[in-house]
């Protein structure tokens, strides 16, 4: 592959993350009218604590979203009350880290902005060792494609929490039913860890190029 070829499907990479962080920006606004997208996410947060459940997990990592995320309030309420220990990550305040911190979570009004503004526990945290112990994995992205390959927000948190998991824990990219694009939509590299399941608030839970709650 030429230089001139490289850079451009590198640009291409990053042109999908600005046209998605445009695409939430628009609906960040509409949804500060018109809640109906938040009412859809909370019956999907219901079914995906259901499923949990039945799978056995014991400990689930998730995250608390943010304002242009699909939001995860109600999912990891229903995860909590269905005795399920919940792990939420903490970005480290030291941006020369690379690895998240992990919390337990307890209650969402125990949650405080940290960096980026992404919602964290205030409690005891672990290092990345403790996704070992962790049954199922509830991701943020930007894209994922039908095929599993996640487009993050490009510093590899998360690339590199999902190495620490077990190799049969099922890993859920958390987005958008319009960000779920086709394979080949962007640049995947070796670094870039798949997801095996893509939630969204619309189409539900599916395996990644499979059926729904599969």
């Amino acid at each position: 592959m030429s230089d001139e070829t490289a850079k451009r499907t590198v640009a291409d990479k990053s042109e999908v993350r600005a046209r998605i962080r445009q695409q939430r920006h628009h609906r960040q606004q509409r949804n500060q009218r018109d809640n109906s997208d938040a009412a859809i996410t909370a019956e999907v947060a219901e079914r995906v604590a259901w499923w949990s459940m039945v799978r056995g997990a014991g400990v689930v990592a998730a995250f608390a979203a943010t304002a242009d995320e699909p939001a995860t309030d109600a999912l990891l309420v229903a995860i909590r009350d269905n005795s399920i220990r919940v792990l939420l990550p903490v970005i480290p305040e030291d941006e020369t880290s690379q690895d998240l911190q992990w919390s337990p979570f307890i209650d969402l009004d125990d949650l405080v902005p940290g960096p980026h503004g992404i919602r964290h526990p205030v409690g005891p945290t672990y290092g990345p060792q403790a996704l070992a112990g962790v049954d199922l994995m509830i991701v943020p992205a930007l894209a994922v494609d039908t095929a599993g390959h996640r487009l993050g927000r490009g510093r590899g948190y998360y690339d590199r929490a999902i190495a620490h998991l077990r190799p049969d824990v099922p890993v859920i990219a958390w987005v958008w039913d319009d960000e779920v694009l086709a394979p080949g939509s962007f640049r995947v590299e070796d670094h870039d860890a798949p997801v095996t399941h893509v939630c969204t608030p619309r189409d539900g839970l599916r395996a990644a190029g499979g059926e729904v709650g599969q």
